[in-house]
């Protein structure tokens, strides 16, 4: 396995169908993306290539992940940069290229925990049992 965490790429160039990316979607690794421009670099994340299990994850625990990223995020900015986020994509825009560098680490760190974490284990509703069988057992 590649120990790449990010591809960089000029921000002419497509980033998506690219080598870089079929090796994550097989991996099941982020996707994460440097786009580097003449003064800044962006960084990309998109979910495309993790598995159901992973996404489950992120969305679930979805407030926690948001912090997560806004801290890189603030870490890394410039006076010129910007955040945007969301469960499937994360962007942060304008950043120097060194710093881009750090945050497109970081981002990857912090996805690769939703991969290893445990599987979410949901309680079917019907296993519950309602408030007055609850009280019925306890009586």
């Amino acid at each position: 396995m590649s120990e790449a965490t990010f591809d960089l790429v000029d921000a002419r160039d497509s980033f998506m169908d690219t080598d870089w990316f079929h090796h994550c979607r097989q991996t099941r690794t982020p996707y994460i993306v440097i786009r580097s421009a003449e003064t800044s670099a962006d960084v990309l994340w998109d979910y495309v290539t993790l598995s159901p299990e992973a996404d489950v994850r992120i969305r679930t625990d979805f407030a926690a992940f948001e912090r997560e990223a806004r801290a890189i995020f603030e870490r890394c900015a410039g006076p010129d940069s910007y955040l945007r986020i969301k469960p499937t994509q994360i962007c942060f825009d304008h950043l120097a290229l060194d710093r881009a560098k750090r945050a497109a680490l970081d981002l990857y760190r912090l996805v690769e925990t939703y991969l290893s974490a445990r599987p979410v284990m949901r309680e079917p509703e019907h296993a519950r049992p309602s408030l007055r069988e609850a009280a019925a057992s306890i009586a």
